[in-house]
């Protein structure tokens, strides 16, 4: 097993800023692109900047996560804060394992609409994306809102901390 990091390395933090940053602006340019698929799949040619824009940003953000995988394999991470309780450290992983997951299934499922033609790819595809959407909010959230439960966390009575961290 990888030894645990201090903190992310610069590639890490980079790779998570830009696979954050393309998500965003994938999710923003994914307006018409129902019908544009439907356009291809019908045998025509999709029109449109974000026809030719969308795909290919997904085809970045899932080459992107699985180099991103792969560092965490092979350089490890941070340890989780010895401060957080047990099932607030679970959580930490499984919403961790989560997020990587969608953010290479959403990819995958639209490789498989637009690049395939299966046309239950798609409503997979977005169905995920909504997920994604869901997955990448508490992300958000959890990152912003850890220091403050921590913190919390220490100044709880004592039978409440023991209660809920066993």
């Amino acid at each position: 097993m990888v030894a645990a990091l201090q903190k992310y390395t610069r590639l890490q933090i980079g790779l998570h800023w830009l696979i954050a940053l393309l998500f965003v602006a994938n999710w923003f340019l994914s307006e018409g692109m129902g019908r544009a698929l439907r356009t291809k799949l019908e045998g025509g040619v999709p029109e449109g900047l974000i026809a030719s824009i969308h795909p290919p940003i997904g085809l970045a953000i899932l080459v992107l996560m699985v180099i991103r995988i792969i560092l965490r394999l092979v350089q490890g991470a941070p340890a989780l804060p010895e401060s957080g309780s047990s099932w607030m450290n679970t959580a930490a992983k499984l919403g961790h394992l989560a997020l990587y997951a969608v953010l290479l299934a959403i990819p995958a499922s639209g490789i498989a609409a637009w690049g395939i033609g299966i046309r239950e790819a798609a409503e997979a595809h977005e169905a995920l994306v909504t997920l994604g959407v869901i997955l990448v909010l508490g992300h958000i959230a959890m990152a912003l809102l850890h220091p403050l439960c921590v913190e919390a966390w220490r100044l709880a009575p004592r039978e409440c901390c023991d209660t809920l961290s066993a």
